[in-house]
């Protein structure tokens, strides 16, 4: 009896390490949530917000950035919160192990707002407007639902322009 536990045991043992060695970290039908902070070249704060994306096929990804971005002084206020649709190219076949390289492009909308303190300039709302972005970003499993996450982009049509990171974790919901 001891002998057929301890065989059934190694063969579950086995079967679980063979499904973690094949499990894809994209695959179709996948939706990822990642909460993350940015590093910006501009700007007088650290930028937050979220990216969520939902993989169509095992190499496509589609969905969204929404960041945003506040800081003051004593001329005044300055708000930036960009709305990007994103698509994403995941290159599932470089066989590196827990990571996920990917690349795209992103189209979005950034919303620029200063507010002035007395006494200082006056007027203006800043460059609000459509904004084009390249994507490059990388996740990094600890855990099959679980990841690091590293993204950059730099803007190169519309907008506040400017050399742009982001660091989160992703989490895989579904």
């Amino acid at each position: 009896m001891i002998k057929k536990i301890g065989a059934l045991l190694v063969v579950v043992l086995a079967l679980s390490g063979l499904a973690s060695a094949t499990t894809k970290e994209f695959s179709m039908g996948h939706f990822y949530l990642t909460p993350q902070i940015g590093f910006a070249s501009w700007g007088g704060s650290i930028p937050f917000g979220v990216n969520a994306e939902y993989a169509i096929t095992d190499n496509i990804g589609v969905g969204g950035t929404v960041m945003a971005q506040f800081w003051s002084d004593t001329w005044g206020s300055v708000s930036w919160i960009t709305v990007f649709a994103e698509a994403n190219y995941h290159f599932i076949k470089l066989r590196a192990d827990k990571l996920d390289l990917y690349a795209g492009a992103g189209l979005g909308y950034g919303i620029y707002s200063v507010s002035y303190a007395s006494g200082f300039i006056t007027g203006g709302t800043g460059s609000s407007g459509l904004i084009l972005q390249p994507i490059v970003g990388a996740r990094y499993y600890f855990s099959p639902k679980m990841a690091g996450s590293l993204r950059i982009t730099t803007p190169f049509l519309g907008g506040f322009t400017g050399f742009g990171a982001a660091v989160g974790v992703t989490f895989l919901l579904k």
